[in-house]
Order: C-alpha cells, then sequence, then structure tokens
C-alpha cells in the first residue's frame, strides 16, 4: 500500500557524483533557471512540506525561494539542502514519532558533502538528479498535486460562512444558491452553465449564451481582479499552472435552467456525494455537521490532507501482511500481500480517553473473554454508578474480586458507604453482555489497549464514533478472527471454539503487525480527496504558509 524506499536515497551520496566531479574540472556552475524543470519541482516539494507545516526554517526558506524579491540561486540552493536534511531527519523518526508529526525540532544544518553534490549538479546542470531523490513516492501522487493546486486555487475566493438553519430536499432557501456554488468549487456538483430564468420559459426570450472552455474542457475561470497578490503566491501560482488545468470534473460541461434557490434532485446527490467523502450520514440533509464541512476553507483542506499524507509515510518498509487502524476515519483495513482482503468499521476512543497512535502486533485470538476492568475506568464510570444503583454490577455480570478470591455485596457496599472507597478488582464475566463481546485481540503492551468485539451493535451506524475508553471495537471482529486462525484450527474446531461458553486463548500462528494511524485526510485510488474530523485536534493550529 505504502512504498517508502525512496528515504534511503537521502541516506548515501553515490560515488557517481564523486566520479563526475574529478571530470568537470572547474567548470562554471548554471542557474537554477537553466533547469526549469528541476527548478519547479524543488518548489513543489518546497510547497507541500510548507503546507503540512512541519518545519517553520523550511516554510520561510520555500516563501523566500518562491517570492518575486527574493528568489535566487542561493534561495534554491537553500531549499534544497534543506529538504534533504529534513529527509533524512524524518528517516531517523519512529512510526509515532511520524504520526505525530514531530518535526520541528529538526536538525537542518547540511554537511559539506550535500554541498559538494549540489555544486557538482549544478556544474553539470544535473539537479533534478537531486531534487528527484528528495520526491517522497505519496501513493497517487499526481492526483495529489492536482487535488493541492486546485485547492490552492481558491484561497483568495471569498469563502464565507453557510451555516445557517437545516435544509432538506425540495426546501427554497436563498443559502441553496450559495451552497450549490460551493460544491462546484469542491467537486461534488457537475459543472454547469445556469440559466436563471422561469422554469417554463419563453424560448423566445432565452439569450444565446457563450461558453469558452479551456483545451481540457473545463469552463474558463473569470479574469482575477487588478488588485495587487502577494508576491509568494504569485510565483506560487505560475508554478502550478500546468497542474491547476488538470483538475476538471469528471462530469461534462452542460447547460439547464435552474431555480438557484431550490434544493432540488441534482443539488441532493451532490450533497450526499459530499457527505460520503466527509464520513457523514448521508442522508441529503444539510444540518449542522454537514455545514461544518462545507465553511472549511479551501487552505484548511489543503493544509490537512498534506499533513495526512505526510503521515502516511508510516515506515520505510512494511511487512507484507499487516492490519491497519485509521483512528479519525473509525475504519479499518487488512491487508494480506499488499491486497486489501477484509475492511470494518470501528468505534475509537473519545477525546478525553484517547486511543493511542500505536505499532504493535496481534499475538493471540482470545474466544469469549472475561473482562477485566481497568482501574481508571472503575474509578471514572463504574464507582459512581453503585452509589446510585449498587446491583448494577451483579445484574452487568461482574464478579467483585480481592486477590484473586469473590467479595461478597454485602462487604464491598458497606465499605463503600462508609467511605472505604472501592479497592477491589472488576471482571465481568463471558457472555451475551460482555463489553468485550465474542472475540478479543490481544497486544503484547501494557496500556490495557486492545481490538475486540462488542454486543453494542447499533453505535456502528453513527458517523461520529468516538465513544470507548480507548481500546478498539470492530464491527467485522469475527471475520478477523476467522481469518487469523481458521487455517490453523479448522473450519469445525473454530466453529466449536465459538459455541463453547468459556474462555479460550488460541495464539496466532505468525503475530499480525497492527499500525494504529491518524489521517483525517487521503487520497482513494481513484484520486478523490476524503475528510474527516480531526478528533484528538492533532492539527487544531496550524501556520499558513502564504
Amino acid at each position: 500500500m505504502i512504498n517508502n524506499k525512496w528515504i534511503k536515497q537521502c541516506r548515501a551520496i553515490s560515488g557517481l557524483w564523486i566520479l563526475l566531479y574529478l571530470g568537470v574540472g572547474n567548470a562554471l556552475a548554471s542557474n537554477w533557471q537553466d533547469e526549469p524543470e528541476a527548478r519547479q519541482k524543488l518548489h513543489q516539494v518546497g510547497l507541500e512540506l510548507a503546507l503540512a507545516d512541519v518545519h517553520p526554517k523550511l516554510t520561510l526558506w520555500w516563501q523566500q525561494a518562491v517570492g518575486a524579491e527574493t528568489a535566487s540561486d542561493v534561495a534554491d540552493d537553500r531549499l534544497l539542502l534543506g529538504i534533504q536534511s529534513f529527509w533524512r531527519y524524518w528517516a531517523s523518526l519512529s512510526f509515532i514519532e511520524r504520526q505525530h508529526l514531530r518535526t520541528r525540532q529538526a536538525d537542518l544544518s547540511y554537511t559539506d558533502s550535500d554541498q559538494d553534490n549540489l555544486r557538482l549538479a549544478s556544474q553539470l546542470q544535473r539537479r533534478f538528479k537531486l531534487v528527484e531523490g528528495i520526491t517522497p513516492n505519496f501513493a497517487n501522487y499526481a492526483q495529489l498535486q492536482q487535488q493541492l493546486a486546485h485547492l490552492l486555487a481558491q484561497k483568495q475566493t471569498a469563502w464565507p460562512a453557510l451555516h445557517s438553519a437545516t435544509v432538506r430536499p425540495g426546501d427554497r432557501r436563498p443559502v441553496v444558491e450559495q451552497i450549490r456554488g460551493r460544491l462546484r468549487i469542491l467537486g461534488d456538483m457537475p459543472e454547469v452553465v445556469e440559466i436563471d430564468t422561469p422554469l417554463v420559459p419563453d424560448v423566445d426570450t432565452v439569450p444565446d449564451i457563450e461558453v469558452e472552455l479551456n483545451t481540457a474542457g473545463a469552463l474558463q475561470q473569470p479574469a482575477q481582479s487588478q488588485g495587487t497578490q502577494p508576491s509568494v503566491a504569485s510565483v506560487r501560482d505560475s508554478l502550478q499552472g500546468e497542474v491547476n488545468t488538470a483538475y476538471v470534473s469528471s462530469s461534462p460541461v452542460t447547460s439547464e435552467f435552474v431555480d438557484p434557490l431550490l434544493y432540488d434532485a441534482k443539488l441532493e446527490k451532490a450533497v450526499r456525494s459530499f457527505q460520503q467523502r466527509h464520513g457523514l450520514t448521508v442522508d441529503g440533509v444539510i444540518g449542522p455537521n454537514t455545514y461544518e464541512w462545507l465553511d472549511a476553507t479551501p487552505l484548511a483542506r489543503a493544509q490537512l490532507l498534506m499533513r495526512s499524507m505526510m503521515r502516511t509515510l508510516i515506515s520505510d518498509e512494511l511487512p507484507s501482511s499487516y492490519l491497519l487502524v485509521n483512528i479519525p476515519e473509525y475504519h479499518m483495513r487488512l491487508y494480506q500481500d499488499q491486497v486489501m482482503v477484509l475492511e470494518s468499521s470501528i468505534i475509537v476512543g473519545r477525546d478525553k480517553r484517547r486511543t493511542p497512535i500505536m505499532a504493535s502486533k496481534i499475538t493471540n485470538v482470545v474466544f469469549n473473554p472475561p473482562w477485566n476492568v481497568p482501574r481508571s475506568i472503575i474509578n471514572k464510570d463504574i464507582v459512581p454508578k453503585l452509589y446510585r444503583d449498587p446491583s448494577y454490577l451483579q445484574r452487568q455480570g461482574f464478579d467483585v474480586l480481592e486477590g484473586g478470591n469473590k467479595v461478597p455485596r454485602e462487604v464491598w457496599q458497606t465499605r463503600l458507604e462508609e467511605g472505604g472507597g472501592f479497592p477491589y478488582h472488576l471482571r465481568q464475566r463471558p457472555g451475551r453482555g460482555n463489553a468485550l463481546g465474542a472475540y478479543k485481540f490481544h497486544l503484547p503492551t501494557t496500556n490495557a489497549i486492545y481490538l475486540h468485539d462488542t454486543p453494542s451493535r447499533g453505535l456502528f451506524a453513527r458517523d461520529s464514533r468516538a465513544l470507548s475508553s480507548g481500546c478498539v471495537r470492530v464491527e467485522g471482529a469475527e471475520q478477523l478472527a476467522n481469518w487469523l486462525v481458521e487455517e490453523r484450527l479448522g473450519s469445525r474446531r473454530l466453529a466449536a471454539l465459538k459455541a463453547k461458553p468459556t474462555t479460550s486463548w488460541v495464539k496466532v500462528s505468525d503475530p499480525l503487525p497492527l499500525f494504529m494511524v491518524y489521517w483525517p485526510g487521503w487520497l482513494s485510488a481513484d484520486g478523490v480527496a476524503h475528510y474527516r474530523t480531526d478528533i484528538y485536534k492533532y492539527d487544531k493550529r496550524l501556520n499558513s504558509p502564504f
């Protein structure tokens, strides 16, 4: 799924450069302008890192490299050398550090060898080779660049908040016209030429409409105003002009009569597409959650997407089979030989009890597991309930334990009522009401975090599923258990284990690597951008590069 072998290219200097250096003698260095493709690609990589806000120096050096008044060979050299140093630092980071983007303290100083290589490349006009070495191999990289270019092209577009009363199909509201326009910009609404006339027009009164198309078949954008633009933005736009024209709606350009204030069927289809891309309830109703994403600015989207794409570089090498849990997406995917073979909705920890970003392995499947309740949940959740309802434990199938022995209700209840606290352990017996459901997937960690089944199946229908106390509840738990142990046990023994009311631990033949990641934005295989709420606010405060 993810290929990061390019990182290794940043770790060593090719001996070829040294041999070439000995052959060029005192040849004069060329300018970056002599290699426009290398310069454009360098600026593109700098833009992406600046959007991701990975390091303030990199953002500054990119601004200086593309600024009309600060652009120079020196600025381009500094940007290239800084990016090389950044990727070396990135290669040294752990999985968790990469997911949290802990890069702002990176040492961006460059070595004598870096400068010698750059000097040689400039003399040979081979800078493009160096730039290729700092270009990350993101999945769907061409589509990513198109998405970023399209979003940044809208950076100067007015983006007022649309949040208003709930709108349903068939409603007629002033905000509908703005919603339709915004969905066109974001790619969910087909490009059309709207003719604002009565629904049953007099054909003799309809004026001729001339539509100018660019070479890609898209409507030409209106001319920019003559106001002075920031120099960085101007250079950036010219840098990405070629990519910008590539972002074209897949729908043909048509003309039709539209009541601008009516929430019609075509708009409903676009809203549903928008809701699906943002993990919302796909019902066509424009309520608070849909408005919130409609109001997300193009720059905010570009930054969210770029930071998430940085996080997809999770490791220099990945195993052939692994389980990927994307926390803000509320979704997991199982890969076998790099091919997805299972996916499932999940429930993750709420903000105050976050599911941790982590890399681990599933070593055992536990059938009909008991639940040993963590102390934090006993103190915060269960004990307060006992003051109101002492019968809660019996009703939910809990045993109260002290030193492995059961404690009678009259003992623990008297101690609790007399202010002696609740120093006991709790274990919920296996069964239909057990919080872990029928399966637990054991991880060799010390933080009591694991994946498990759940009896509360209705919760998976919610679009916001940050509901647990940190563990991951898996809707497709049975399918995951089958994949992990069926080949070893056989179908008959597996069925027998499921039917037994007692607890059984089954070791996984080959422990399955597990990556819990935090990607609130990504591109699907067809290049469409998807977004999710930053539920833990890891990307809440980002510095704009413009």
